[in-house]
């Protein structure tokens, strides 16, 4: 499964070298290739919740345009994930 995502925003070398560790301890990760603010993050299958949870996270936390997370949307997630309450729900799902 890969996620091409267009961010993130660094505010220091080491802020960039912060997000590749995160990225690298989210155990569903299995790869991330690009240049720039051009992401493709690899997942190696679909997320646990708390995985999930951490991608969320971290592109909040770095400004990622956070619309392709909503393909990782599934029935068992679906009640949480998708909860308009949720700060992350307008910027995966828009307004709908």
């Amino acid at each position: 499964m890969l996620i091409t995502v267009q961010g993130p925003v660094y505010f220091s070398q080491n802020d960039e070298t912060a997000m590749f560790e995160w990225l690298g301890r989210i155990g569903v990760v299995s790869d991330v290739t690009g240049e720039g603010h051009n992401l493709t993050i690899c997942l190696r299958r679909a997320p646990t919740d708390d995985q999930l949870r951490d991608l969320l996270a971290l592109f909040h936390r770095y400004q990622m345009n956070m619309r392709p997370l909503a393909a990782l949307r599934t029935a068992k997630n679906e009640s949480w994930f998708s909860d308009r309450s949720n700060y992350w729900f307008g910027s995966v799902f828009g307004n709908a």
